[in-house]
C-alpha cells in the first residue's frame, strides 16, 4: 500500500472479512492490542518482517499489499480494466518500493550500505543506487542473497521488483494509448459523424453523478460529448465528470475534481474495485468492499471522509471503473 493509513485500512478490512478481532490478529503477529490499533489507524509503520507475518496471518500473499488497483483473484479482464484507470506514472528520483524495503531492513539490522555491499559481493555504490532506484533490474540471484542476509522472504523482494516492472509496462501502454487517441482525435476533426461511435460523457440533471438508468443501463442526462478510447475494450460504457474531495489520496490512486471517469456496464463489479454505486436518489464513486455477511462497504480513498456501509439489496447498481481521463 502506498501509505500507512491505506495499509492500516486494508489490514482492518481483511481482518473483519475473516471475522477476527484486533486482539486475535495482534496475538498472531506478536503485537499488543494497542500496537495493532495504532497500525490499523495508520499511526505505526510496518517493516517487511511484520508485513510477512500479517500476510501469513490473514492468509494472503505479501504481494497483496503491493497490488494497488489489481485484485489478485480477479481475471485478466479485470486487471486490464483497472490498469487503464490508473494515473500516469511520473519519473521520480524517490526510492522504489524495492529500494525502500531493502534500505529499511538494512537499517533495522544496523548494517551500513558498505557492509551489505561486501556481503553480496558488490560495491557500496551498487547498494546506494539500488536503494535510490538508480539501477536497472536486479537479478533474482542477487535479490535472493540480499533476502538471506536481511533474513527476509526472497519472494517479498522478487514480488516488489515484479510490481515495479508491471507498473513500467502499464506506463508504456498508457503512452501508446495517448498517442493513438491523439491521432484518432486529429482524424475525427477531419471527418463528420465519427463522434457517434464514442463513449457518451453524461451530465446528470443536478450536475452530479448519474443515478437514474434505463433498462439498458444507460444513464439519464444530457450528453455533453463523446470520448474516443480505442484501446478500451468495452461494449457498453458511459462517462461522467467527477467533482469532490472524497477520492483524493496522498498516493495513487487519487482523483481530482474535473477527472472524467468511464464506467463499464458489461460486467459485475468485484471486491476492491473502484465503482459507481447507484443508491436510491444518489450515486457514489468509492472503492467497493464486500464481506461474507452480504454487506457493502463504500470506502472513500480520502480517509477524512467516513465509509458508507449498506446491505447489498440497498445498492441498485454497481458499475466498475474501467478508465479515467485526467485533467492536465
Amino acid at each position: 500500500m502506498a501509505n500507512e493509513q491505506q495499509f492500516g485500512l486494508e489490514i482492518k478490512l481483511l481482518r473483519e472479512q475473516q471475522q477476527l478481532s484486533a486482539k486475535e490478529l495482534a496475538e498472531r503477529v506478536g503485537l499488543s492490542p494497542s500496537q495493532m490499533s495504532r497500525l490499523e489507524s495508520g499511526q505505526r509503520r510496518v517493516d517487511a518482517v511484520l508485513l510477512s507475518k500479517i500476510a501469513r496471518a490473514l492468509d494472503v500473499h505479501p504481494s497483496h499489499f503491493f497490488s494497488g488497483f489489481e485484485d489478485q483473484e480477479a481475471g485478466s479482464e479485470s486487471k486490464r480494466a483497472l490498469a487503464l484507470s490508473e494515473p500516469p506514472v511520473m519519473v521520480s528520483s524517490a526510492p522504489s518500493q524495492l529500494g525502500k524495503l531493502i534500505r529499511t531492513e538494512r537499517r533495522r539490522r544496523h548494517l551500513t550500505a558498505d557492509e551489505l555491499a561486501r556481503k553480496i559481493g558488490k560495491g557500496k555504490s551498487y547498494v546506494q543506487d539500488l536503494e535510490s532506484a538508480r539501477t536497472d533490474m536486479v537479478s533474482a540471484e542477487t535479490l535472493t542473497r540480499i533476502a538471506k542476509i536481511l533474513k527476509l522472504d526472497a519472494e517479498l523482494l522478487l514480488e516488489a521488483q515484479r510490481s515495479e516492472i508491471r507498473e513500467l509496462r502499464r506506463s508504456l501502454r498508457r503512452l501508446e494509448r495517448a498517442h493513438t487517441e491523439r491521432t484518432l482525435g486529429d482524424l475525427e476533426r477531419e471527418g463528420p459523424g465519427v463522434r457517434k461511435q464514442g463513449i457518451p460523457l453524461v451530465e446528470a440533471e443536478n450536475g452530479g453523478l448519474p443515478h437514474r438508468f434505463d433498462k439498458g443501463e444507460v444513464p439519464e442526462g444530457r450528453v455533453l460529448d463523446y470520448l474516443f478510447l480505442p484501446n478500451l475494450r468495452v461494449t457498453n460504457a458511459f462517462a461522467c465528470t467527477w467533482q469532490g474531495d472524497e477520492m483524493r489520496a496522498p498516493a495513487p490512486p487519487s482523483f481530482e475534481s474535473g477527472d472524467v471517469l468511464v464506467f463499464s456496464a458489461d460486467r459485475d463489479a468485484r471486491h476492491r474495485e473502484l465503482v459507481l454505486a447507484v443508491l436510491e436518489g444518489q450515486s457514489l464513486f468509492r472503492r467497493l468492499y464486500l464481506d461474507a455477511k452480504g454487506r457493502v462497504r463504500l470506502q472513500p480513498l480520502n480517509l477524512d471522509f467516513p465509509p458508507v456501509i449498506l446491505a447489498r439489496e440497498d445498492v441498485l447498481e454497481l458499475f466498475p471503473l474501467c478508465a479515467r481521463v485526467q485533467q492536465l
